[in-house]
């Protein structure tokens, strides 16, 4: 399992976990769900750059935290 603010740039994941306190504010605001693929656009380890859901979206580390993952 991969945290989304440790994973690689150019990687392909599945979510298998929304956790903490940002995790009403994912599914909420950008409706990131378990089971959504998302690709790694950037990430420079303060910021990330990510696509899921025909939408790209930019997020702090401290936010991608709470997104655990799995590679597919």
């Amino acid at each position: 399992m991969v945290s989304l603010q440790n994973a690689k740039e150019g990687g392909r994941y599945r979510v298998t976990w929304l956790l903490g306190t940002y995790a009403g504010y994912l599914h909420d605001t950008w409706d990131l769900c378990i089971d959504d693929c998302l690709s790694v656009l950037a990430n420079n380890g303060s910021s990330l750059i990510i696509r899921f859901n025909g939408r790209k979206v930019a997020m702090s580390s401290d936010i991608a935290g709470c997104v655990k993952m799995e590679p597919v």
